[in-house]
C-alpha cells in the first residue's frame, strides 16, 4: 500500500465554473467595484472641498462674531472647532480612500476570476474564450499597476 504522487498541473488548479456561477462572480465583482468606487469618488470629493467649506465657515464665523451674536472666546473656540473639523476632512481620504482601493481590487479580482472561468469554459468558440482571457488578463494588470502605484493621473496641457 504505497502512496501515489499525482503531479498538479497549473491547469488543473485555474478555476473551472459554469457559465451561471461565473456570470454571478462578474456582477457581484462589478457592484462591489462599482460601491468601492463610488466611495472612493466621494471621499476624495470631500477632501477637494474641505478648503472651500472652511472659507465658508470662517467666513459666518467672522460675520456672527461681528453682528455681536457671542463674544471672542466663542469666536476663538469656533474657529479652532472649523480649523480641526478641515483637517478631518483632509485626512479622511487616506483612511477611506485606502479600504475602498482594496474593495475595488477586490472587486476587480472577482471580474478577473470570472472572465478566466469564461475563458476556460468549452462551450464558447476559440475566438470568444481568447477575447475573456485577455480582458482577464488586462483586468489583472490593472490590479497590480493600481496596487503599486497609487497616485495614478494623466495630464493635458
Amino acid at each position: 500500500m504505497g502512496t501515489e504522487e499525482r503531479k498538479v498541473s497549473l491547469y488543473d488548479m485555474l478555476p473551472m465554473m459554469d457559465k451561471q456561477k461565473a456570470t454571478k462572480f462578474l456582477i457581484y465583482g462589478l457592484l462591489v467595484a462599482i460601491i468601492f468606487g463610488t466611495i472612493l469618488m466621494i471621499s476624495k470629493s470631500i477632501a477637494d472641498n474641505a478648503y472651500t467649506w472652511l472659507l465658508l465657515e470662517t467666513q459666518q464665523n467672522e460675520m456672527n462674531y461681528m453682528q455681536g451674536l457671542y463674544g471672542y472666546n466663542d469666536y476663538i473656540v469656533k474657529l479652532e472647532r472649523a480649523n480641526l473639523i478641515y483637517y478631518w476632512m483632509e485626512y479622511q481620504v487616506v483612511i477611506v480612500g485606502n479600504i475602498a482601493r482594496i474593495g475595488v481590487n477586490v472587486g476587480m479580482f472577482f471580474i478577473a476570476i470570472a472572465f478566466l472561468s469564461f475563458a476556460l469554459n468549452d462551450k464558447f468558440d476559440e475566438k470568444s474564450r481568447r477575447i475573456y482571457l485577455i480582458l482577464a488578463g488586462l483586468i489583472l494588470f490593472v490590479i497590480i499597476f493600481t496596487t503599486f502605484f497609487s497616485q495614478i493621473s494623466v495630464q493635458v496641457s
